[in-house]
C-alpha cells in the first residue's frame, strides 16, 4: 500500500522534483493514518 501511494505521488507531479525518500516517508504517514481510522 505505501509503495503505491509513493507512486501514486510522484505521478501525480509528473515525476518532476521531489525525492523518493520523501514521497514513501509521506504515504508511509497517510496510510499509517488511513488505517487508525479504520481501527477507531
Amino acid at each position: 500500500m505505501i509503495c503505491d501511494a509513493a507512486y501514486f505521488r510522484a505521478e501525480r507531479r509528473g515525476f518532476v522534483g521531489g525525492s523518493a525518500l520523501e514521497d514513501w516517508l509521506e504515504a508511509e504517514a497517510e496510510i499509517d493514518a488511513l488505517l487508525r481510522q479504520m481501527q477507531a
